[in-house]
Formats: C-alpha cells, sequence, structure tokens
C-alpha cells in the first residue's frame, strides 16, 4: 500500500510504503506528463535511486533533495501507516 505524503507546486507528488520487515521504505515520485507520468523509485535508508523514468537531472536532484531534507519525517509516516490526515 502507498501512503501520501506531499504534493508540490507542478503537480509532483510522492508516496511512500509502509516500513518492510526488513526496515526498508520506497519511497515514489510522480509527475504528470504528456505521454503520462514521470516516475521515480527510491528505497529508505540507503536513499539508493531503484527507477527513474522521464525526469531530468535537474528533476532528479530536486527529487533526492526532498528526499534527503524529509527521509526522517517519511520514516516516521511509514511505521505509523501515513500521515494523519485531520
Amino acid at each position: 500500500m502507498l501512503y501520501p505524503y506531499a504534493e508540490f507546486p507542478g503537480t509532483l507528488i510522492v508516496t511512500h510504503s509502509q516500513e518492510m520487515e526488513d526496515g526498508t521504505i520506497f519511497v515514489h515520485f510522480e509527475q504528470p506528463c504528456d505521454w503520462g507520468f514521470k516516475e521515480a523509485r527510491y528505497i529508505l535508508p540507503s536513499k539508493n535511486n531503484l527507477y527513474s523514468e522521464g525526469f531530468t537531472e535537474t528533476e532528479k536532484k530536486n527529487n533526492e533533495r526532498i528526499l534527503n531534507n524529509n527521509a526522517n519525517l517519511i520514516t516516521k509516516y511509514a511505521k505509523i501507516g501515513g500521515v494523519p490526515l485531520a
């Protein structure tokens, strides 16, 4: 299951998985484009890129910056089943 984390200007959507038994968390970046969606997948805690399709190098660096700046919160929310919604 994927949990919503954030939506940024330009419709970049960030979601994450629950924490897996081995402690890993999958973080997904999606952005609509002319042909469907740009997509990227990362894994925490290593922050390794598993997959990237359609993002420019600048966009990839921005995704990585977002991941680095939010890794602690994403990890926290992955452990409790997503961001609590009001």
